[in-house]
């Protein structure tokens, strides 16, 4: 029987945080506290946001294991037009189920709503394929007992340059947090072989105490600092 994903998705999120300095967990959980308003977390943009608050409310369980925490997860697609896309999917996979940490020991419970035959065999043109579209697709068929699709598990390892960081797409300019945190998760998860991020990943920490999106930027949110850890977590 599979782990529940969510419980992946935490355990990683906890190694991430563990195999960090105390000097750097302390920063990044202060950090953290900056973005907490009164009735949950704020965007990159200092506003209070429900997506937001979804992450900064999981990171509050990984920095406090000892704690009596129920998460729901919510992390949904805004869109109303993604629904019924692989990216749809794979959230409704994970708003079907909420854990409960308490003592460091998981309780994990889960609804079965999706039939694999819901997963499809096909992909979008490969000139539009998205990384995180194809690590959805991946880690949905490992979960319900399919066989990765090795031709996405190809075009996954093909995302990955020479820094260890992943792009988006064949379009994308230069690795990014996000795409490289979702890949090298989907790749330990179905036991698949990365290059070492280790240093993409460090290179992407702030004196500020969170996790940039892109080499590029020189900000942080409670959602980069989740995509940091998980990434971390994957190595």
């Amino acid at each position: 029987m599979r782990q529940p994903l969510l419980y992946i998705v935490y355990r990683d999120l906890r190694c991430g945080w563990q195999r960090m300095t105390p000097e750097s967990q302390q920063a990044l959980q202060a950090f953290v506290a900056s973005q907490k308003t009164a009735g949950g977390y704020v965007n990159a943009g200092g506003r209070e946001d429900a997506y937001y608050t979804q992450f900064g409310r999981v990171l509050e369980a990984v920095f406090s294991p000892r704690r009596l925490y129920r998460v729901p997860v919510r992390l949904t697609v805004q869109e109303s037009r993604h629904r019924d896309t692989v990216y749809g999917r794979f959230f409704r996979l994970l708003d079907s189920s909420e854990f409960i940490v308490h003592s460091s020991k998981f309780m994990v419970h889960s609804s079965e709503f999706l039939d694999s035959s819901e997963l499809g065999g096909e992909m979008d043109d490969e000139r539009v394929m998205t990384t995180n579209a194809v690590c959805c697709l991946l880690a949905m068929q490992h979960q319900t007992g399919r066989q990765p699709d090795s031709a996405l598990v190809r075009w996954l390892s093909q995302r990955q340059d020479a820094t260890g960081g992943f792009y988006a797409s064949d379009a994308s300019p230069i690795p990014d947090l996000l795409s490289t945190a979702v890949s090298l998760f989907t790749l330990r998860l179905i036991g698949a072989d990365a290059v070492d991020a280790s240093d993409f990943i460090r290179a992407h920490w702030l004196d500020s105490g969170g996790f940039a999106p892109t080499l590029y930027d020189d900000y942080s949110d409670v959602e980069y600092v989740f995509y940091g850890l998980l990434a971390l977590g994957a190595l």
